[in-house]
């Protein structure tokens, strides 16, 4: 990796982590997706991702993938989700945040330990942006489901309507 693409991607994860934990309203349609189509867009525009030759470049690709998908759905469990005068609001939360940290250090990890083992110098900058693309597309569907629920839920006062997220996520 380039220092050009290391200074990207740290900007990138900052400017996320800023997104993140600050309070925006949750929409729907393609908006939601903002973020993951930026990170997947600048991955494919950087490289992209090579397609492996080998079954342990194979096993490695979808280690980092089913990472990003594990990692996703529970970032949108500890997402902290709310509605408020008929709005629903996300935040991302200590954990969520930290998760995001974790899975953009894993995918440099994997990387690392796939070129020392000889098992391939071919995944890159791209290939760590689509993958990080994807789990921020999973939580954001996710997200926006658990914030449809509660705006369904609140348009039912009959029914004693809890407005708060009360899904065991963490909240702070």
């Amino acid at each position: 990796m380039t220092p050009v693409e290391l200074v990207l991607i740290v900007v990138m994860c900052g400017y996320a982590v800023y997104k993140q934990s600050q309070r925006h309203e949750v929409t729907g349609g393609g908006r939601r997706f903002k973020l993951a189509i930026i990170y997947g867009g600048v991955g494919l525009v950087v490289g992209g991702f090579y397609v492996p030759e080998t079954s342990l470049e194979w096993a490695f690709l979808a280690a980092s993938v089913a990472a990003s998908v594990v990692v996703g759905v529970v970032r949108a469990r500890f997402t902290h989700v709310w509605v408020d005068g008929g709005h629903a609001y996300s935040q991302g939360t200590v954990v969520s945040i930290s998760l995001f940290l974790a899975l953009v250090l894993a995918k440099f990890a994997l990387g690392t330990l796939a070129y020392f083992l000889d098992v391939s110098d071919d995944g890159g900058f791209g290939e760590v942006l689509i993958l990080i693309g994807i789990m921020v597309g999973i939580q954001a569907e996710l997200v926006w489901r658990r914030a449809q629920a509660m705006t369904a839920a609140a348009d039912a006062p009959a029914r004693g309507a809890d407005t708060h997220d009360r899904t065991g996520g963490a909240h702070g």
